[in-house]
């Protein structure tokens, strides 16, 4: 086998394993707080917003349906972290907005993964780190030029 078709098994094998270990250590992360990953992604979606945003949109920014995210913002409501109203110029749209609450909750959730981040990176010298940046960045760039052409 060629050296570039091991190193592409390779890569195939481990950037899932990475992205799937990143996703269960944020998981567990976030039932800490007790906020499921679509929950945490509403909320970030909200701040983006500034804070508020129609059903529609929230939706499609979060990659939920209409209805999952009617769910997602039900369980968010229940623990005053969102507030929800018809739109004073549409009666027929609803509006969440980031509670003070909420905007507390995301900040903290922020900083535990900021902090636990900084601390899986402080593990690899600083060269593999820039070195590292550099080749995702580099594929990142590949793959988007060529969704482009």
């Amino acid at each position: 086998m060629e050296v570039l078709d091991e190193d592409m098994e390779a890569i195939a094998t481990l950037l899932p394993k990475l992205i799937w270990a990143q996703q269960r250590q944020m998981a567990q992360d976030l039932s800490g707080y007790g906020l499921t990953f679509p929950q945490f992604i509403a909320l970030t979606v909200l701040e983006q917003f500034s804070g508020e945003c129609r059903m529609g949109p929230l939706a499609s920014a979060a990659l939920q349906s209409a209805a999952s995210m009617t769910g997602i913002v039900d369980l968010l409501l229940e623990r005053w972290l969102v507030r929800r109203e018809r739109h004073p110029e549409d009666r027929r749209s609803v509006v969440v907005y980031l509670t003070d609450h909420g905007r507390s909750l995301l900040a903290e959730v922020k900083v535990n993964r900021h902090q636990q981040g900084r601390a899986l990176l402080a593990a690899i010298p600083p060269g593999d780190r820039q070195l590292l940046r550099q080749v995702l960045a580099r594929m990142v760039e590949l793959m988007e030029k060529r969704r482009a052409d």
